[in-house]
C-alpha cells in the first residue's frame, strides 16, 4: 500500500466478493481478472483485497491441489493480477473494512463489488455519500462489465 498515490485513479476490488460472483455465474476467477485488465488499460491502479480464507475457498473449489503452498504467486496465476495488486487481510478480519478505509483515503477511487456494505453505512458516511463509490459487476452475453 505504500506505493499508492492519492492522485492516482484506483479501482479497489472486493476480490473475494467478485470471485464468489464469478463462481455463482459459472466463470470462477474470470470476472476479476478481466475487469482488472480492462481498468488497467484505462490507467487505473488495481488494489484487490481478499479475505484470509480465500486460499481455503479456492482449494475447496478445486482451483489448486491441497498440498500446494498458499502464496501471492498462486493468486497472481488464478486471478491474473500482479503481486503488488493483491492484499490478503489478516485472519479474523473482513476485507470490507480495508476496502472502505482505502476508499476513504483515496479520493479518485471506487470499489468493484456487488456488496452494498449496509452494515458499514454509519461508519463510512463520507465514502457512501453518493452512487459513485461502488461499481457492481454484471455478466451479459458480451462478457463481464461494470454497472
Amino acid at each position: 500500500m505504500r506505493d499508492l498515490r492519492l492522485d492516482a485513479k484506483t479501482a479497489v476490488f472486493d476480490g473475494s466478493n467478485i470471485y464468489h460472483f464469478g463462481r455463482s455465474n459459472g466463470l470462477d476467477a474470470q470476472p476479476l481478472g478481466e475487469l482488472a485488465h480492462q481498468l488497467r488499460a484505462k490507467g487505473y491502479r488495481i488494489v484487490s483485497f481478499f479475505d484470509a480464507n480465500i486460499f481455503y475457498t479456492l482449494n475447496e473449489d478445486g482451483a489448486f491441489p491441497r498440498e500446494q503452498a498458499h502464496s501471492t504467486k498462486l493468486l497472481e496465476d488464478i486471478f491474473g493480477l500482479s503481486a503488488n495488486e493483491i492484499y490478503v487481510v489478516p485472519s479474523g478480519n473482513q476485507a470490507d473494512k480495508y476496502i472502505l478505509e482505502s476508499l476513504k483515503h483515496l479520493p479518485i477511487s471506487f470499489a468493484v463489488t456487488n456488496d452494498l456494505y449496509r452494515d458499514y453505512a454509519k461508519s463510512y458516511p463520507s465514502v457512501m455519500k453518493d452512487s459513485q463509490w461502488r461499481k457492481g459487476v454484471v455478466v451479459s452475453k458480451n462478457g463481464v462489465r461494470l454497472r
